[in-house]
């Protein structure tokens, strides 16, 4: 099976086995593995029977009143891949500054957009992003906190300096991961909104509902929020979409997040009887692992002969050495057995 650039895709894998998609066990998506009560009452008929609200405005309003700004600072996608697309159309031609190991699509956007690219690779073993001294030299950069593969976060103080220094630059910061951080509180930059920054917010990923396709932005400028709502259809997000936005706003994640972290404890103590996987630091929902003296590429076909899927990062620029990488799930002896049968 050829590596993609996205974790998930288990219908390539029931097709290559001889399956149905849900036989596989995917540890391959960074999502929670458990969705919110309120899904379950969702009257599809009556939401599929009209068409969505242009630009989200009700759900819009709603998430200005939680963010406490106005509703024009907001503009609400059909994921944050959308929104990441309109950002790379939105500046094309011109420069803009990666930080890698990181999300595929940031680069794939920006290569579509025939954006002028510069990456900033954070050094092995750990990948972890210095930013004091950094100099940016580009009117776009992209940064994902928590980072994805690596888990990693940077302080807020930091990154505020680092906006701060930079005015001519349009940060956008990913927060996609930060709900299932046991600190989100202090390291997300919705309460440090200014002109230059942009933070993406994904409800997909804590609850558990990627093929919802919901996002937004956040951002003090609202010129640029109102040119990327104007590159988005106007019936980009479907209704019932729209109507668990409104109903998902509210949720405490922190239950979720305490949860994730304690199975990352027992995980972590579990994975150190394989001597030739080496764990990196984490602070969400998945795991960076580099590989001694193995082959991501047949750790990967191993796992799915088994039904497994674990994420390749062959192609994640960056990263030094053989990596894997895999999201904590409620049940992770599948995974773990797949592991033991290959030592």
């Amino acid at each position: 099976m050829h590596q993609q650039h996205h974790g998930g895709n288990i219908y390539r894998a029931a097709a290559i086995l001889g399956c149905r998609p849900d036989a596989i066990r995917d540890y391959s998506s960074n999502v929670a593995d458990s969705q919110p009560a309120v899904v379950k009452d969702l009257d599809l008929p009556r939401l599929l029977g009209r068409l969505p609200e242009p630009h989200s405005h009700t759900l819009r309003a709603a998430l200005a009143a939680h963010y406490q700004i106005a509703p024009e600072n907001i503009c609400v996608s059909a994921g944050t891949s959308e929104a990441i697309e309109r950002l790379c159309a939105l500046f094309a031609g011109k420069r803009v500054t990666i930080f890698t190991p990181t999300y595929s699509d940031y680069q794939h956007f920006a290569h579509a957009a025939a954006l002028d690219i510069t990456s900033v690779v954070a050094p092995a073993p750990d990948y972890a992003f210095t930013l004091d001294d950094m100099c940016i030299d580009s009117e776009l950069c992209f940064l994902c906190q928590p980072n994805n593969p690596t888990g990693t976060s940077v302080a807020r103080t930091d990154l505020v300096a680092l906006i701060a220094r930079h005015p001519a630059t349009l940060f956008v910061v990913d927060e996609s991961y930060l709900p299932f951080h046991l600190e989100e509180e202090s390291l997300s930059l919705t309460t440090q909104l200014s002109a230059n920054l942009l933070v993406l917010r994904s409800f997909s990923k804590i609850h558990g509902l990627p093929g919802l396709r919901l996002g937004f932005t956040l951002s003090g400028n609202r010129e640029l929020t109102a040119e990327l709502e104007q590159r988005c259809s106007p019936w980009n997000v479907n209704c019932p979409a729209q109507e668990l936005g409104l109903r998902l706003i509210d949720i405490d994640n922190r239950p979720m997040a305490q949860r994730i972290a304690a199975q990352r404890r027992q995980l972590l103590s579990e994975l150190d009887s394989f001597p030739w996987l080496q764990t990196l630091p984490s602070t969400v929902n998945f795991i960076l692992c580099r590989l001694q003296g193995r082959r991501a590429a047949e750790l990967f076909e191993h796992c799915l002969a088994r039904r497994v899927l674990i994420r390749d990062c062959g192609n994640f620029e960056g990263l030094v050495g053989e990596h894997i990488r895999f999201s904590i799930k409620n049940d992770m002896t599948p995974l773990l057995t797949a592991f033991r049968e290959l030592a």
